[in-house]
């Protein structure tokens, strides 16, 4: 890829509940009357609709100003929807190239190595972590969404065990009940979800790890060679924090709640960790959170100049069948793939040094 600037900042909706992109997709008179996210269940419509897009675009030229410094973007605490603002930012071609030949010429490191140095990701090649994050993020919208590996409708009370009610003015009353049953859920249907939950933990955990990796073979030329995601997390320049937690609020403390998930739950080595697997990569909330989190990083992987696509050709060949009932028996598919990657060269060190820790 090039590394020329782009020529307008990249400005796309986003869902506050998952992440997701946001459209708004019906208008009447000139006015917006509904906004959905692409992604979760949700949506404002009507006069809500309308406002919301009225605060969204007063908003977005506030924070254009921020982003464009390199600061992190502020959003209203009740918003449903925002618009992540990706701004151009200076380059300095000459300076990153000089700052990554040095780290080449540095010496390896002797004996097992804790660090992914340039010598592993050499010039440019960060973009591929960032394309591998990018597409691990987009996958996990294929997998099944369920909520619990039973629903109510499908557990026999046999005893309640507590009850407690909650109520606020802005969400109503809440009752939770807290009661043991006996689970009528088929045995595939409990395997079929435990292990889509299962699935979608180790690919967002997976996702977060390399887009943070990513950020930081950029920003410091080396990646700490762990699956801890908190640890990542707290290598990343301040500036690079401060944007996450713009975007996320609760950020660090999901990366932290969720941070060895890949590490530690991957594999079932005797009942103590399959224990494990299940209070960390079976919490519903905690895979949502995870999976916004991944999408929260992957931006901040653009906010900082990596750039990663992946392009396809498909061949197809088929056999069909003709007569009275045509059917294809026989369906073969090859594919070619192109990638590129590449880091800009934003000059980071004189553009945040107000934002440094």
């Amino acid at each position: 890829m090039t590394d020329g600037r782009p020529t307008v900042p990249t400005v796309e909706g986003r869902c506050t509940a998952c992440w997701g992109n946001a459209r708004h997709p019906e208008c009447e008179g000139g006015e917006v009357t509904r906004i959905e996210c692409t992604l979760c269940t949700n949506h404002v419509v009507g006069k809500e609709a309308a406002v919301e897009w009225r605060e969204i675009e007063s908003e977005s030229r506030r924070n254009l100003t921020r982003t464009s410094r390199g600061e992190p973007a502020k959003y209203r605490s009740d918003a449903k929807f925002v618009r992540k603002i990706i701004p151009d930012l200076p380059r300095d071609k000459a300076g990153m190239d000089r700052r990554i030949q040095v780290a080449l010429k540095s010496p390896r490191e002797k004996g097992r190595a804790r660090w992914l140095t340039r010598h592993n990701v050499p010039a440019g090649e960060a973009g591929f972590l960032y394309l591998q994050a990018k597409l691990l993020a987009a996958g996990l919208r294929s997998f099944p969404q369920e909520t619990a590996i039973n629903r109510w409708d499908e557990m026999e009370i046999t005893r309640p065990v507590g009850l407690r009610i909650d109520g606020s003015a802005e969400t109503g009353i809440h009752v939770r009940a807290d009661a043991e049953g006996v689970s009528r859920t088929a045995p595939g249907t409990f395997e079929e979800r435990a292990g889509a939950l299962m699935m979608r933990a180790l690919t967002a955990a997976f996702s977060c790890e390399v887009a943070l990796k990513a950020i930081l073979m950029t920003r410091n030329d080396r990646a700490r060679m762990t699956h801890d995601l908190r640890t990542l997390y707290c290598d990343l320049p301040g500036d690079s924090r401060a944007r996450l937690k713009g975007d996320y609020a609760a950020i660090a403390d999901v990366l932290k709640e969720s941070g060895e998930i890949f590490g530690k739950s991957r594999y079932f080595e005797n009942s103590a960790s399959l224990k494990e697997v299940a209070e960390r990569g079976l919490h519903h909330e905690r895979i949502r959170d995870l999976e916004r989190a991944a999408r929260v990083i992957i931006d901040e992987c653009a906010m900082v100049g990596l750039e990663g696509e992946l392009g396809l050709r498909a061949h197809a060949a088929l056999t069909r069948r003709l007569g009275q009932q045509p059917e294809v028996t026989d369906y073969r598919e090859s594919m070619s793939f192109s990638a590129e990657s590449g880091e800009s060269a934003i000059a980071w060190p004189k553009l945040c040094a107000a934002t440094r820790p």
